[in-house]
């Protein structure tokens, strides 16, 4: 159809070229020209398009478009996939950042989880111990600061006047005794460990039932932190290494039975027995302490 227009339009140009009368042919000579020119391919293109095959010129025009339409279409293949790709790697990413996030999160929770099951078993062996002692009453606490020195002798614990805390009271964990209150705040206090050099603590060896002393000390030879032993006579003592050692009760501020560790070394001189204590408690990882605040009879 839009040839047989075309053919038309081309027939109607030629005939009013050839009724011009001003310059003749020579003047329009190229226009006649092409003008024939596009009569004839009108003429051939409609000739062939009721055929169901292609003629030369069609064979012709389609051997030079084809590859043109055939790298057109794989551009626009290759520009599809491309923003397709595009498209489909930010989706993944997204997920995947979201999966990311979602197992940070898992992990989180079952870190807080498992710290949460540990604290509560400390607590409870707290609990317990302190039951041991008869009818303790006392105040949990969490050790929030230490000393600077390597044996943390001090700690601080985050419960003070607000809880009753008071100077003097004996503080222990689920391993045996830690120490005594020595500095109290509105809601801290500092606790004084058994390991300190200024601190004496009577005692007795469970064993034997003999009563001595023991204080902090810093063994020089190896440089642990421990306690001494001192105060016990050779004649009335067969005290051996791996006696265990537990406060006495004498002097009104440790309850008795509360252990404070148990023999390493036994020293005599001059008619005394001293001996290197290694204490119970685990004085660098303590994390809750127990404060008590009173005591009946155990």
């Amino acid at each position: 159809m839009y040839t047989a227009d075309f053919l038309v339009r081309c027939l109607l140009a030629l005939k009013e070229l050839i009724n011009m009368k001003k310059g003749g042919f020579g003047k329009n000579k190229p226009v006649l020209i092409t003008v024939i020119a596009l009569v004839v391919l009108a003429a051939m293109i409609l000739a062939s398009a009721g055929r169901g095959t292609a003629n030369w010129f069609e064979n012709a025009v389609g051997a030079v478009l084809t590859p043109v339409q055939g790298f057109a279409a794989r551009a626009s293949n290759s520009i599809a996939d491309f923003f397709r790709g595009v498209f489909n790697t930010t989706d993944a990413d997204k997920e995947n950042a979201k999966l990311k996030s979602e197992l940070a999160l898992y992990n989180k929770m079952q870190l807080e989880l498992e710290e949460l099951k540990k604290e509560n078993e400390r607590l409870r062996g707290l609990l317990e111990y302190s039951g041991s002692f008869g009818e303790c009453s006392g105040v949990a606490a969490s050790v929030t600061g230490r000393s600077t020195d390597i044996y943390f002798r001090v700690f601080t614990v985050n419960a003070g006047r607000n809880k009753g805390i008071d100077v003097d009271m004996p503080v222990i964990c689920a391993d045996g005794l830690v120490g005594r209150v020595t500095e109290v705040g509105a809601t801290w206090s500092k606790v004084t460990a058994v390991i300190d050099a200024e601190t004496s603590v009577p005692v007795m060896v469970e064993r034997t039932r003999d009563n001595c002393m023991v204080r902090g000390v810093l063994n020089p030879v190896d440089s642990e932190a421990g306690m001494e032993l001192y105060y016990l006579p050779t004649d009335r003592t067969d005290l051996v290494p791996g006696d265990t050692v537990i406060t006495s009760g004498i002097g009104g501020i440790y309850p008795k039975g509360i252990k404070i560790g148990s023999v390493r070394e036994v020293l005599t001189s001059d008619g005394e027995a001293n001996a290197i204590i290694s204490p119970s408690v685990d004085f660098v990882h303590i994390e809750e302490v127990f404060i008590i605040t009173g005591s009946g009879e155990g």
